[in-house]
C-alpha cells in the first residue's frame, strides 16, 4: 500500500486507520487502553507504514461505521461516493478500482455523463507467511489461535491459508 500511496500521492489519500488487533498475540495484545493503542500505532509506524495513521477510538466507533471486518479498503471519492470497498486489502485491486475512479472524475469535468451502478466480485489473495513463522501479525500465539478456530470449523474457516 505504501508504493500505491506514493504512486497517486498527487491525487488521493491514503490514511491507514488503525481500528483494533484483529488476531492479538504475544507480540500485540488486545487492546485495554487508548494509550497502548497509540503505542501500538507507533510500532505500526516503525514497520514502515508512512501513511498517515488515524486511531480509531478503543471500542472502535470509526470501524464499526464503515463494517467492522478487518483489513478493509475503501475508495470515496471527491464527492463522497464510496467508489470501491472491499473486506481485504489488496493493492492491484485498489489500483484498478483507484484508476478508475480518477477517469471517470476527469470525465465528469469534461462534461461526459456517467451513470452508477452497484456490482460486486469476489477476489483471491495469497497469504504468505510473516518472517516470524506466523502469518498474524499478533504472533505465533495469535496463528495458534486462529488455527484451533479453523479445527473448530472443521477446516472451512475461509481466513485461514491452505
Amino acid at each position: 500500500m505504501e508504493e500505491l500511496a506514493a504512486e497517486f500521492a498527487e491525487v488521493a489519500h491514503f490514511p491507514f486507520v488503525y481500528t483494533r488487533e484483529a488476531h492479538p498475540g504475544e507480540t500485540f495484545p488486545g487492546l485495554a487502553s487508548i494509550e497502548q493503542k497509540v503505542e501500538h500505532a507507533k510500532a505500526i509506524r516503525g514497520h514502515g507504514v508512512k501513511r498517515p495513521i488515524l486511531i480509531d477510538s478503543l471500542d472502535g466507533h470509526v470501524h464499526q461505521m464503515y463494517g467492522g471486518l478487518s483489513t478493509m479498503a475503501w475508495i470515496v471519492d471527491h464527492v463522497g461516493r464510496v467508489a470501491f470497498k472491499a473486506c481485504w486489502t489488496v493493492a492491484t485491486d485498489i489500483r484498478e478500482s483507484l484508476m478508475e475512479t480518477l477517469r471517470v472524475q476527469e470525465q465528469r469535468r469534461d462534461g461526459k455523463l456517467w451513470g452508477i451502478y452497484y456490482r460486486e466480485t469476489v477476489g483471491l489473495r495469497a497469504a504468505a507467511p510473516m518472517p516470524n513463522g506466523s502469518i498474524w501479525p499478533g504472533g505465533k500465539g495469535a496463528a495458534e489461535d486462529t488455527k484451533r478456530f479453523n479445527e473448530s470449523l472443521g477446516g472451512k474457516c475461509p481466513y485461514w491459508p491452505e
